[in-house]
C-alpha cells in the first residue's frame, strides 16, 4: 500500500504587508535544500512561535512564473522581482502532524476551518481543508499530494 503524503502551505496578507515573503533568507542554499527550516523570529503565525518552513517545497514566484524553492538552486535571480507565493510548512508528509500543527495555531490563535473556496488555490495537489485566521493575515491549507 502506498502512504498519501501531505503538505500544510501557509500564505497571507502579513507576509507581504511586513515583506516577509522577500527576506534573503529565503534564498539561503541551506533553506532551499531543506537544511534550515526556521528563518528567525519574525517569521510567526502570531503567538505560535517561529514557523518551520520547507524550503524545497515552498513556491516562488519569480517574474511570472511559480517555481519550487529547490528549482532556485543556482540561479542567479539579481534583477528578477521575486518573492514567495506560498509557504510549505515543514512536516513529515502526513497529514496527523499537519493537523498537528495546525490544531497548535488554532490553540494559540483566532482560526476558522473553511470549506469552501480553496480547490485551486495551490500550484499542487488536492487543497483538502483550509482556514484562515480571523484577521485575515494568515491562509493555512492541508493538501493531499
Amino acid at each position: 500500500m502506498i502512504a498519501r503524503m501531505y503538505a500544510l502551505y501557509a500564505w497571507g496578507n502579513f507576509i507581504d504587508e511586513v515583506h516577509l515573503d522577500e527576506l534573503p533568507d529565503w534564498l539561503d542554499p541551506a533553506v532551499l535544500r531543506g537544511e534550515r527550516t526556521d528563518l528567525g523570529d519574525s517569521l510567526t503565525i502570531l503567538d505560535t512561535g517561529n514557523l518551520q518552513v520547507d524550503g524545497p517545497g515552498t513556491w516562488f514566484r519569480v517574474d511570472d512564473e511559480l517555481v519550487l524553492g529547490r528549482d532556485l538552486l543556482g540561479r542567479d535571480l539579481s534583477g528578477a522581482d521575486w518573492h514567495v507565493a506560498h509557504i510549505r510548512v515543514k512536516t513529515d508528509g502526513t497529514m496527523e502532524d499537519a493537523l498537528r500543527i495546525v490544531a497548535t495555531i488554532e490553540e494559540e490563535n483566532d482560526f476558522d476551518l473553511e470549506e469552501d473556496g480553496w480547490a485551486d488555490l495551490l500550484p499542487e495537489g488536492e487543497c483538502v481543508r483550509g482556514w484562515e485566521d480571523a484577521h485575515g493575515q494568515w491562509d493555512l491549507a492541508l493538501v493531499k499530494l
